[in-house]
């Protein structure tokens, strides 16, 4: 089955066309989707949008709007993608439960479990009926491995060895018995984000398909502001200028897109948004003590925030 994400899109994530056809490439090889880039500039939120379009799209493949997702961790292991032991609560039970009453499915297991038909005979596991069952079994995911290089340095080549191709497939080392492989006609697809906070092994990004999604340009942030603020004013093109300016400036942590949208929403609330804008050096004192009230949104450090606070002229 080919699958693909068509460019006439109506979502409120605003994907570029080469981001687009990243997507698609991924799809069609199925490979790991790889994304880096400044945090808040939507990668995260790049795997709900793939999830949304494949069940607008493919509705009976891809039964879920929403991706499944896995946050790594500085002690994340591999297996940590497919389940979870509690084994404090298993040594100190006194009702004699089940081990499996102790393990929890994560983003990939439940993945691979959900492209099976429901088995009631894993209803003894802790999340399976919720997780599984109530979406009514036989679907494909999309599975997010959000921030990969927080990780331990060998996870990527763990995580490799365990989506190196599809069928996946899935043990449970504390149950022997145990073994789950995907029904290759619901498809499992991996996007995993990474901040390059730290370098990643060559053999990993050889198996991905990788794209960094770059700051949007002008243009394209008023699309973004549109679009998930679901209304239209005159200054937000102005308000984008001097964001812009911001950034340019000598920052500790530039401010992202999300930040950007936040600051919006709060500056229209407050109503800040007016011709004060276009020169705030000039505006009023009122106007002033407003605005620097809104940059906790955008800067996250003192040295941050007073460098912003002079270049308003507070």
């Amino acid at each position: 089955m080919e699958i693909q994400i068509l460019r006439s899109l109506i979502d409120e994530y605003k994907p570029s066309a080469e981001l687009l056809a990243a997507i698609n490439t991924a799809l069609f090889l199925k490979r790991p989707l790889l994304l880096s880039g400044d945090p808040g500039t939507g990668k995260t939120e790049c795997a709900n949008f793939v999830a949304r379009q494949l069940n607008l799209l493919y509705p009976y493949v891809f039964t879920s709007p929403k991706a499944l997702r896995f946050d790594t961790k500085s002690g994340s292991q591999s297996s940590d993608l497919f389940y979870s032991y509690d084994a404090v609560s298993h040594f100190g039970d006194k009702t004699n439960r089940s081990k499996e009453s102790f393990i929890s499915f994560n983003g990939f297991g439940i993945a691979l479990l959900g492209t099976n038909n429901f088995d009631a005979s894993l209803k003894r596991f802790m999340n399976y009926e919720k997780e599984v069952f109530n979406k009514n079994g036989c679907f494909g995911s999309v599975v997010l491995i959000d921030e990969i290089d927080k990780a331990p340095r060998d996870f990527p080549n763990d995580l490799l060895a365990e989506l190196e191709k599809p069928p996946f497939k899935f043990s449970i080392k504390e149950l022997p018995d145990f073994y789950v492989e995907q029904d290759s006609r619901y498809p499992v697809f991996p996007i995993i984000t990474s901040n390059n906070e730290k370098g990643l092994p060559d053999a990993f990004l050889r198996r991905c398909v990788f794209h960094h999604i770059s700051f949007p340009n002008s243009q394209e942030l008023l699309e973004i502001i549109k679009s998930n603020l679901k209304t239209d004013n005159p200054f937000f093109e102005t308000v984008i200028t001097r964001f812009t300016e911001l950034r340019q400036m000598n920052l500790v942590k530039r401010p992202a897109t999300s930040e950007l949208i936040d600051w919006i929403a709060c500056l229209q609330q407050k109503k800040l948004l007016n011709s004060n804008m276009e020169n705030w050096k000039a505006a009023d004192d009122d106007y002033k003590i407003k605005l620097i009230e809104t940059l906790g949104i955008i800067t996250k450090s003192q040295v941050d925030f007073d460098t912003v606070r002079k270049q308003i002229g507070g």
